[in-house]
């Protein structure tokens, strides 16, 4: 009969020899192995003796809590600062004693997942999902105590406690947020059958925007945007600056910002109108983002 062994982990990030917090998952990368010049592009390639070595992305889901290391790559990369960093992730016991480190160097944030922010959620935590690409990883020696961030007061923030400034009919009906996806997007210089290839980061690409309007300004959320686009046309000069602001439980204090800039309408879709509704339609509206920003109080 086979016997299954569970255990609980503690899972932490270093980044640069420093402690930068707890994680909630980690997707350790791929790894393969392929014949040098077969086809595809793959994220991380190594020519050794006729091979490619092929690395894929790490991934990590990490709530976004206090100020430090991680924090700063996070508004570093969203500001198009392109830096690598060397780290590891880390697993340890009950007893925090590391048991496994995987280590990495010449990593940079390729993809920025944010946390639906729904009002109807009133307890969900801020959970980032996070993907970065490495030039190197590999599993290192564990041993000691897991280092960890100095313990700081501020508690997990909650996707349900937020609200939104710079809509021009009010935004004190947006019931949801679908904030802009980040993608770093990467190309591979192959030239050459000696060198390795070099990797370059591409430009920053950003997702849209989708606010889910209430019932209650509905009917001015429709109007705004009807206006916007009666001459046919969304001039550069009539994007949005915006901004989500996330609350503390009392909905006073704010601890986060995330600034949205020159954020373009690219559309309006309307809830189904039903007779046997449970609730009065809204509405969506999705827009085009030039600039994302993210500051922790």
């Amino acid at each position: 009969m086979a016997t299954t062994t569970t255990r609980a982990n503690t899972l932490a990030l270093e980044l640069d020899g420093q402690a930068a917090g707890s994680l909630r998952s980690v997707q350790p990368a791929s790894l393969r192995v392929e014949a040098a010049g077969g086809s595809g592009a793959e994220p991380q390639m190594v020519l050794r003796a006729g091979v490619r070595v092929v690395l894929g992305e790490m991934a990590a889901e990490v709530d976004l809590v206090e100020p430090g290391p991680l924090l700063a790559w996070l508004q570093d990369t969203l500001a198009g600062k392109f830096s690598t960093h060397a780290g590891a992730v880390v697993v340890a016991d009950f007893n925090r004693e590391q048991r496994r480190r995987i280590s990495f160097n010449g990593a940079w944030l390729t993809a920025v997942a944010w946390p639906v922010l729904d009002a109807a959620q009133p307890r969900g935590t801020f959970t980032l999902g996070l993907r970065w690409l490495a030039e190197q990883v590999d599993d290192a020696p564990a041993s000691g105590k897991l280092k960890t961030l100095a313990p700081g007061r501020r508690k997990a923030m909650m996707t349900g406690n937020f609200r939104v400034l710079g809509l021009p009919f009010g935004g004190a009906a947006v019931v949801r947020v679908a904030l802009p996806a980040v993608s770093l997007p990467w190309t591979a210089d192959t030239i050459g059958v000696v060198r390795e290839p070099q990797l370059h980061v591409g430009q920053r690409r950003l997702g849209d925007l989708v606010l889910n309007i209430g019932a209650r300004d509905a009917d001015a959320a429709r109007k705004w945007a009807r206006q916007l686009v009666a001459d046919g046309r969304v001039d550069a000069n009539e994007g949005l600056a915006l901004q989500v602001e996330m609350l503390d439980a009392t909905l006073k204090n704010v601890l986060a910002t995330i600034r949205l800039d020159t954020c373009m309408l690219r559309g309006l879709d309307e809830d189904p109108l039903g007779s046997a509704a449970e609730r009065a339609p809204g509405l969506a509206l999705r827009f085009a983002v030039d600039g994302l920003a993210l500051k922790v109080v």
